[in-house]
């Protein structure tokens, strides 16, 4: 799963009609994700089935692994539009350590494991133990990106890659350093966290494949990677007042970093805006709606999103940015 296409649909799933009320991911749950993720996303699909565009949401928002994860666990028995509440996941950028990108998630609902173990047994599927964790496969489990599960307890799944699940065991059981130890990513989790249904913070790397997505116009640009590798983290998530309004905030190292980009991404998006007036007028009508300024360090870019827009945003079949 590439972070560009999960940044581009959450940008378009939080364009609903959500209620005030919003639920959080639990402290205990948001510390079993690993210190070096680079991405942590969260929908709360409680509040959201309110909205009439949720099945909509669904089809923009998961990302690929997602969709495949709802997919397997409907064989099982499990619901994902009755049965969770919630569903978060994480990205963990290829480093020195592993030599790919790491993906792992978890889910929060009404489950029953014992269920789950029959179906496995009546097909004769295989599965295996890690950190004394029962682990249920989804595939043949021999690419490195198939993916596995496994049930922290009767209302907790966790899922993701074989590496992305071993890890998150792993800092489970407290053999790897948490989010609690990654102050920079926590700061922004904590501050979207019980206050939007639907929101993402990433690092650095991630920032810049997203703004890259998001702006494409803008990366263009030839001073586009000089500008952008001085991100630092960004977060993205709705708030739900008198009119929706899609947030977007990146922190740079410096505030003369934060005029240099946001004099970047106001380009991109005018021409942008400018390309899409015939080929795609709801798009248009997002983008030119949107304003970018400064805070010191941080850029800041908002978009109000009407409703007579959305819908047909929401309907096209791929992600628009």
């Amino acid at each position: 799963m590439r972070m560009t296409r999960v940044t581009v649909v959450c940008v378009l799933g939080i364009l609903i009609a959500a209620p005030a009320a919003t639920g959080a991911l639990p402290s205990d749950i948001l510390y079993l994700l690993p210190r070096e993720s680079g991405v942590v996303a969260f929908i709360d699909l409680l509040a959201l089935r309110a909205s009439p565009h949720y099945q909509l949401i669904k089809q923009h928002f998961l990302p690929p692994r997602i969709a495949q994860f709802d997919r397997f666990v409907r064989t099982m028995g499990i619901e994902t539009d009755k049965d969770m509440d919630w569903l978060a996941w994480g990205l963990v950028p290829a480093g020195p350590e592993q030599p790919g990108e790491l993906f792992l998630g978890l889910a929060q609902g009404q489950f029953k494991p014992e269920r789950v173990e029959e179906s496995f047994r009546q097909r004769k599927l295989s599965s295996d133990l890690f950190r004394g964790q029962t682990i249920f496969p989804m595939g043949s489990d021999v690419d490195a990106n198939d993916l596995l599960f496994t049930f922290l307890d009767s209302s907790t799944i966790a899922f993701g890659t074989r590496a992305g699940l071993e890890l998150l065991l792993e800092t489970r059981y407290g053999t790897h350093e948490s989010l609690l130890q990654n102050s920079l990513l926590l700061e922004h989790v904590q501050e979207a966290n019980g206050r939007a249904p639907i929101w993402v913070a990433l690092d650095e790397h991630y920032t810049r494949l997203a703004v890259r997505q998001l702006v494409p116009e803008a990366a263009k640009f030839p001073e586009f990677e000089r500008i952008t590798s001085r991100f630092r983290t960004s977060l993205l998530r709705l708030t739900v007042e008198r009119e929706l309004t899609l947030d977007f905030h990146a922190w740079c190292a410096e505030p003369a970093d934060a005029q240099s980009i946001s004099l970047l991404l106001q380009t991109g998006f005018v021409v942008q805006n400018w390309q899409s007036q015939k080929t795609n007028p709801p798009l248009s009508a997002v983008l030119g709606t949107a304003t970018v300024r400064t805070a010191g360090e941080r850029v800041e870019v908002q978009m109000e999103i009407d409703e007579k827009d959305l819908r047909a945003l929401l309907e096209q079949p791929r992600p628009f940015l």
